[in-house]
């Protein structure tokens, strides 16, 4: 069965790689291919964010999970596992809708004493960071080896391609609000500061306000924004000023760190990830993950792969 996958993000790859595994033969076709993707830019670390409405997330979310903690001793994938702090300011309230989605026994409460000042109330959880310079590097080479075809265009209608193929995944995040006319997508811009690696040691998250400090190889990451609907990657001085102010709240130390550059990105926001077989077709969507991209990829890939295999029932 010759399958073709749109998009190079971590959606399309973590689909691939799963179809290739049970020995699809895949061509991923995708007009951008890392380092240029958005995932490049994600602060990538394992937690749900925005997605804690859909019921299918928790699943998704675990054998991400469980997909990261295979890979975690593997010293050329980029995977580790580190401490997150998510910290609740004094007086703000107290969102435990994330808590579901922990694994057994990767959570629990902090004492007040070991917060930084101004939270009341914290959580410590071991959790995936993924070094995306590293990771997806890694994994497109594992495709590679594996026989994945990579073609670099532009695709403006599926049916265009199904001709071509025995089924069609459409994993193209943003693209798919023209690409499949969907008017429940849309982009939201997040704007990152990056310092000097090297501090702190842990992630520190705090979604009120909302702050995340990502300590990754190359940098450590400062976010975080919340912007709907604008389209333009570019960042705002302003903003990327307010970003180290709100993390030199939590960690001083941090006003003190090199500043080595700065980025923005859109992720692909809907209300509810589309994975589904179109009607009537071999075309299977997977898109709409929002700023949970990581922690759900591989579970979503599953999730395809289990599509793809009721076509492949359904020939014989």
């Amino acid at each position: 069965m010759n399958i073709a996958v749109i998009g190079a993000g971590i959606s399309g790859l973590s689909t691939a790689y799963l179809l290739v595994e049970k020995g699809y033969a895949v061509t991923i076709i995708a007009k951008t291919f890392s380092p240029n993707t958005t995932s490049n830019k994600a602060a990538a670390f394992w937690f749900p964010y925005h997605v804690r409405g859909d019921k299918r997330a928790i699943g998704w979310a675990n054998k991400s999970y469980q997909f990261y903690n295979q890979l975690a001793s593997n010293n050329n994938a980029g995977i580790s596992f580190i401490k997150l702090v998510k910290g609740i300011k004094e007086g703000a309230i107290d969102d435990d809708s994330w808590i579901p989605f922990m694994p057994p026994n990767t959570c629990k409460e902090l004492a007040t004493e070991l917060l930084p000042t101004g939270y009341s109330k914290g959580f410590e959880a071991e959790v995936p960071l993924i070094e995306t310079q590293i990771f997806l590097p890694y994994l497109q080479n594992c495709l590679v080896a594996k026989g994945v075809i990579f073609i670099e265009n532009e695709i403006t209608n599926l049916l265009d391609i199904l001709h071509q193929f025995d089924a069609v995944i459409n994993c193209s995040g943003l693209g798919a609000k023209t690409l499949c006319n969907d008017d429940k997508i849309f982009p939201v811009r997040g704007q990152v500061l990056l310092l000097e690696p090297g501090y702190p040691e842990s992630i520190f998250l705090d979604n009120q306000t909302p702050t995340y400090i990502v300590p990754r190889k190359d940098a450590t990451i400062i976010g975080g924004t919340y912007e709907e609907n604008i389209g333009i990657e570019i960042t705002e001085q302003v903003t990327l000023n307010r970003l180290l102010e709100k993390a030199g709240k939590v960690f001083p130390a941090l006003k003190n760190r090199k500043i080595i550059g700065s980025w923005a990105g859109l992720r692909p926001f809907r209300e509810t990830v589309r994975l589904e077989r179109e009607p009537d077709t071999n075309i299977i969507h997977n898109y709409g993950h929002g700023g949970s991209g990581f922690t759900l990829a591989f579970g979503c890939a599953d999730d395809v792969l289990e599509l793809v295999t009721s076509l492949t029932h359904k020939g014989e």
